[in-house]
């Protein structure tokens, strides 16, 4: 029988199967897939966004006044809408003393 023949009624049929294949005067051992003498292929990933390059530090100095110019700016603002809310609630508490003093006044007329 040669290697080319094949006979049909053993066509797709398995004659014998080792349990695990023994190299190196290794024993059998059950299959794990450590001891299965599998390959692995590349990994294909797509990067969606991509990490950004190391950013440069830059002087402790500068991150310092940021921080100043950022609390001096809030401040102004604040001390800003103070002012304006002291300045409309004079101009009501002049408003309330103007509407009392009218009702209060009456014309007095002799003849």
């Amino acid at each position: 029988m040669a290697s080319t023949e094949i006979i049909s009624s053993l066509r797709g049929k398995v004659i014998h199967k080792n349990n695990r294949k023994v190299e190196y005067g290794d024993q059998i051992a059950p299959w794990t897939p450590y001891n299965a003498n599998l390959h692995m292929q590349g990994i294909k990933v797509v990067v969606k966004d991509p990490m950004p390059q190391k950013v440069q530090k830059g002087d402790a100095f500068e991150d310092t006044m940021l921080l100043l110019e950022m609390m001096k700016e809030r401040k102004q603002k604040d001390n800003k809408n103070q002012k304006e809310e002291r300045i409309r609630e004079m101009a009501m508490e002049k408003k309330r003393k103007l509407t009392e003093k009218s009702k209060n006044q009456y014309l007095k007329l002799s003849f």
